[in-house]
């Protein structure tokens, strides 16, 4: 039965043999397919697809399409609803923008300074007060030698009836409605102390009146009893404005400086030196209006 019986050589005969076996193993796997896709609820590939969830670069899931085939249309009871709605694209906020490089400001040590400005001899040339030191080389701290408001509490005389200001303001107050006095404190102290030199001025008149009282219209000189000229608040201080104040009878305004115990030239030039154990003057001016000498006396 199995050996090949004819006239043909038996190689023929096998070859024909595997051509029909192989086709009928063909039709078997063929008929089986078919049948087991009409018993299975079929589900392409391309519905899997469908179903299949990417992940975007945001780490949220995304629904991705798929076009259907041509074939048996999905289960709908096998496949779950997919939403409609399409997920919020990410958004990249923008870079903020390069913060702008600081203004800069020049040191002002580099600024020019302003030119000395001469100033024309007055008449208090003769009382000893000098014109008031503009530029040159300060060797003391400015702030050591400027003449500055000491608002600090104080006793006065007898409280005065408040006089009305007339509707037009307070009219410029003249030389003979002020009196200028000197303070000294302590007015006896220790060379390595350093007392407080003040300046008051006093309304004298029976009406309120307005002065300009400009640190550069004051000045407080040291000196000596041979009528030396040792020190002035203006030698070394530039300080200049303009201070406009209304001055009411009875109430002083007073101006103080703390002076360094050393000598000083105007335009502060000129080494300055400590003014020795002995008594000296000091007195104070507004413009031309002078005070009395008070003495100081420097102790070892």
């Amino acid at each position: 039965m199995w050996e090949p019986v004819g006239p043909l050589p038996a190689g023929v005969y096998w070859r024909r043999r595997c051509v029909a076996i192989a086709s009928t193993l063909g039709t078997v796997v063929v008929v089986s397919w078919l049948i087991a896709a009409l018993l299975t609820p079929a589900r392409s590939a391309p519905l899997e697809a469908a179903l299949a969830v990417a992940t975007q670069s945001d780490g949220q899931p995304t629904e991705q399409a798929a076009p259907e085939s041509g074939g048996a249309s999905p289960n709908p009871a096998a496949a779950p609803a997919l939403p409609t709605t399409p997920s919020a694209p990410a958004v990249v906020a923008p870079l903020p923008p390069a913060p702008a490089p600081p203004p800069v400001t020049p040191n002002a040590t580099t600024q020019p300074r302003a030119p000395a400005v001469a100033q024309a001899p007055t008449t208090t040339e003769r009382y000893g007060f000098g014109p008031s030191g503009r530029g040159g080389r300060s060797i003391e701290p400015a702030s050591t030698e400027q003449l500055l408001p000491d608002d600090n509490p104080r006793r006065t005389g007898p409280t005065s009836t408040p006089v009305a200001l007339p509707s037009t303001g307070p009219a410029p107050c003249p030389d003979a409605a002020l009196a200028v006095t000197t303070e000294v404190d302590p007015q006896v102290h220790r060379i390595t102390e350093n007392p407080v030199l003040r300046l008051v001025v006093t309304n004298v008149s029976a009406h309120p009146c307005l002065r300009d009282l400009d640190a550069a219209r004051q000045e407080i000189v040291v000196w000596g009893v041979d009528g030396a000229r040792l020190w002035s608040s203006n030698d070394c201080s530039r300080a200049a404005g303009v201070d406009l104040r209304t001055l009411v009878p009875g109430q002083p305004a007073v101006f103080a400086v703390t002076w360094v115990g050393r000598t000083s030239a105007p335009g502060c030039q000129g080494t300055r030196t400590g003014v020795p154990v002995g008594t000296y003057n000091v007195m104070t001016r507004v413009d031309d209006v002078i005070s009395p000498p008070v003495p100081v006396v420097r102790t070892p």
